[in-house]
């Protein structure tokens, strides 16, 4: 009987989010594309004049540019190396004209493809919708304007999806990072046969669940870490840690990798994933996100394909279907860590274990330093526990409850171990 209220609580959960989804990505769709669309057909009928000047000016500025590129390339395939240094006695002012003569030898480029584009684009666009209006009556500003609002719109949310798509390696590569396993090219015989173990444990329990067996990668991080990633069960990957093989017993270990696998058969990262999109939306459009290159230094960026004046209209209407969105898919990610428990259970047969092994692991969460869990956040929707709670000095319990049993992913530790105990 637990097991049907289990499920039916599942896809009651599962039905009012992708509810709230879809209304919430179709609203988002349809007031973006109104502003967007008087937005452009404003620009369009107002200032064609603009639009010519500026398409000049960048026409002209091509042109300059373009000699500059051509007239510094014949000089440096035509003067030997270095350019200045030789033609002058002096030592000193040999050294500083020569940096002088490579700055103008060797312009470097301003603008990015994608830049140029844009300045390019906009400006000719515009022009050529204002030909269009004077030629062919029947086109109006404002149906050039829906056009070009549609295809921004279409634009950005082509990219946003693109962007969820491929971010499946990011996630994949924060988890790696966060346990820390090994490069290619960092061989380590130890680990490597610990891992071999620990595949082959889970390649036995995905031939129970009659599922592809997932990828096991092993880090050498003492923190316990376990966290499943990827949309589909072949591509998937399960992280963990040494810190956690050594902190739990082999049953204990066994029940963890079972839960990750059932997360894996269930595509819970798929399905959250694609009912996130609303509130993912939102943030691309009202947010800034922070991503750090190979060196580690961070860029700023936004995904939202027109910026501006529209974001403060849209804002209001918009936030209340950022928060019921996230809320829905919290409460749907809360519920299927419990699925993900029973999924564990009907693999091993050992509820036990498993309320042992998230026992030890929430109490280890708690008591590590902050220091040693800095990459946790990045993986805490796909790992076993969550994220320790670092207390506030205000509103600490108000704090908590909205960020743990409003818009947390996981349920309480507490209330699992109980009814995976309820359950021996």
């Amino acid at each position: 009987m637990r097991l049907d209220r289990l499920t039916l609580g599942l896809w009651l959960r599962m039905l009012v989010a992708s509810v709230v989804a879809v209304v919430g990505i179709v609203g988002l769709l349809v007031v973006e594309l109104a502003i967007a669309s008087m937005m452009a057909a404003a620009f369009i009928a107002a200032v064609p004049g603009f639009a010519t000047m500026l398409l000049g000016l960048v026409a002209v500025g091509t042109v300059v540019f373009g000699l500059w590129i051509a007239l510094g390339t014949a000089y440096r395939r035509l003067m030997p190396v270095p350019l200045v240094v030789g033609r002058i006695s002096h030592d000193g002012l040999a050294r500083a004209v020569e940096s002088i003569a490579r700055g103008l030898t060797n312009p470097s480029v301003p603008l990015t493809r994608r830049d140029f584009a844009i300045a390019a684009g906009g400006p000719a666009l515009a022009l050529a919708s204002y030909l269009a209006i004077d030629a062919l009556p029947f086109i109006t500003p404002f149906l050039l304007g829906f056009v070009i609002g549609a295809g921004l719109v279409c634009y950005g949310t082509g990219r946003l999806l693109y962007h969820e798509w491929t971010a499946d390696g990011a996630v994949r590569e924060g988890a790696a990072k966060t346990a820390r396993v090994p490069r290619e090219g960092d061989p380590d015989d130890e680990l490597e046969a610990e891992r071999t173990a620990l595949q082959a444990r889970v390649d036995r329990l995905a031939a129970q669940a009659d599922v592809p067996a997932p990828t096991v990668a092993l880090g050498r991080s003492t923190t316990p870490v376990a966290a499943s990633v990827g949309y589909r069960p072949s591509t998937s990957t399960i992280v963990v840690s040494r810190g956690l093989c050594d902190r739990l017993s082999d049953r204990e270990l066994e029940a963890v990798l079972a839960h990750e696998l059932a997360h894996v058969a269930n595509r819970d990262a798929a399905v959250l994933t694609a009912l996130s999109l609303p509130a993912t939306k939102f943030e691309a459009m009202f947010g800034e996100e922070d991503e750090a290159d190979e060196d580690g230094n961070t860029e700023t960026k936004t995904d939202s394909p027109v910026v501006g004046p529209h974001q403060g209209f849209m804002l209001f209407p918009m936030v209340p279907v950022f928060l019921v969105t996230s809320v829905a898919i919290a409460s749907l990610a809360r519920y299927r860590e419990y699925v993900a428990d029973r999924g564990a259970v009907a693999l091993t047969g050992d509820p036990a274990a498993l309320a042992s092994a998230l026992e030890t692991l929430d109490r280890d969460v708690t008591r590590r330093p902050e220091r040693d869990l800095r990459g946790y956040g990045s993986t805490a929707a796909f790992s076993i526990v969550p994220p320790p709670w670092e207390e506030h000095r205000f509103f600490d319990r108000t704090r908590r409850f909205i960020r743990r049993r409003l818009f947390g992913t996981h349920p309480r530790t507490e209330k699992r171990i109980e009814q995976l105990r309820t359950r021996v």
